[in-house]
């Protein structure tokens, strides 16, 4: 997936966007001069960093997603003009399906009770690829995304019954899918039903525990999953296990100024730690109420630490000057640079805010620690 897809088809997943563009974009690229797939994904990559940059409420969002709809289907459809190779041709199908995304995303903030003539659209696509049984690992993402979908109830009635059906369900989907796919997401679906206060309440370490059995599932002669792939779910979900609630954590690579980074320095204080990025809008949400957080505890033995993760330096270097953050930064891109592996892929990052609150003996003992609860939690822990 395109660095510029990525970040993009975030901000379109947000049901209530925290910020949104202006009314008039200027300099909206048509692709005209373009004569490779690098020169458009780069257009369209800035285009949607400023863009995203401006947003401030739900009109805009929705001219954000109508903006950037547009723009991502004549990239798409202007790559595929242009493809040398299967590789190519594929971003030109990723761009336009994220492209109807965004507008169908737009059209049902617009009118929730209408249907979507752009979701029409998308399926049609999405079916067309799949009957000529092309790009299989793209259409086969659509399709988890759709099934994905369909377990958000399930959620909001969990049961730890449910839940075992789940675990079941899921199995028998993974196995039931054609080779290119990525069983790693269904598998994940499962770890946040478990990180799920209903059924983690009682038993802190019920999401570590969840993710041992995936990983005896995988390893397992019921499981389908083989060869590469299966070895690289297996890395995910042991990278996973690494930052589950009772696991220790341990951070490493470079700072923003390029020296060594010593986590052994944060024993005997409560960690706070971030994986981030410069272009994720609910990563800079998080900024305010992390800084109170910061003033209110920091003398008392609390500390931050923020991983910039699939960034560039210098946007990295520019956010937390931007922001005037206080506290410990690493950057990956310094890291790897390095010849050192990505925190990202240690800990299998797939999302950012990823925010994880650590003790004083360098153990995880939340996971997902946002908003009002990262208040509440220190405050529990400090009044002690």
């Amino acid at each position: 997936m395109s660095r510029f897809i990525f970040p993009f088809l975030i901000i379109v997943s947000l049901v209530i966007p925290s910020a949104s563009c202006q009314e008039e974009n200027k300099k909206i690229p048509t692709f005209d001069d373009a004569s490779t797939v690098e020169q458009i994904e780069t257009q369209l990559n800035e285009l949607a960093t400023k863009l995203s940059g401006e947003i401030k409420d739900i009109e805009a969002y929705k001219k954000f997603l109508e903006t950037m709809g547009n723009i991502s289907i004549a990239g798409g459809e202007k790559i595929l003009k242009i493809a040398k190779n299967d590789k190519e041709q594929e971003k030109g199908y990723a761009l336009k399906i994220a492209g109807l995304k965004a507008l169908s995303k737009k059209d049902q903030l617009t009118s929730s009770n209408q249907k979507s003539e752009h979701q029409g659209k998308l399926n049609t696509l999405i079916g067309e690829l799949e009957k000529e049984g092309k790009f299989l690992l793209l259409v086969n993402g659509e399709r988890f995304q759709e099934f994905e979908q369909s377990l958000r109830q399930l959620y909001r009635e969990l049961t730890p019954e449910k839940f075992e059906q789940l675990k079941k369900d899921i199995r028998q989907w993974v196995n039931k899918q054609p080779v290119p796919f990525e069983p790693i997401d269904p598998l994940m679906i499962v770890v946040q039903f478990a990180e799920s206060e209903k059924l983690s309440k009682d038993d802190p370490q019920f999401a570590a525990k969840t993710v041992q059995e995936l990983v005896a599932f995988v390893n397992s002669a019921e499981c389908t999953i083989s060869g590469e792939k299966k070895k690289e779910t297996l890395e995910r979900l042991e990278g996973y296990l690494r930052r589950c609630v009772g696991s220790d954590l341990k951070l490493y690579g470079k700072t923003l100024d390029n020296k060594d980074f010593n986590w052994d320095t944060l024993r005997g204080k409560y960690v706070l730690v971030k994986f981030t990025a410069s272009w994720c809008g609910p990563c800079k949400g998080e900024i305010p109420n992390m800084l109170k957080a910061y003033e209110q505890y920091h003398d008392k033995g609390f500390e931050i630490v923020s991983v910039y993760v699939w960034d560039k330096l210098a946007d990295s270097q520019h956010a937390v000057q931007e922001e005037k953050l206080p506290w410990l930064i690493i950057s990956e891109e310094l890291t790897e640079k390095a010849n050192q592996p990505a925190q990202g892929q240690i800990y299998a990052i797939r999302g950012v805010p990823t925010m994880l609150l650590i003790d004083k003996d360098g153990k995880v003992i939340d996971t997902e620690i946002r908003g009002q609860k990262l208040q509440s939690r220190l405050a529990e822990i400090f009044k002690k």
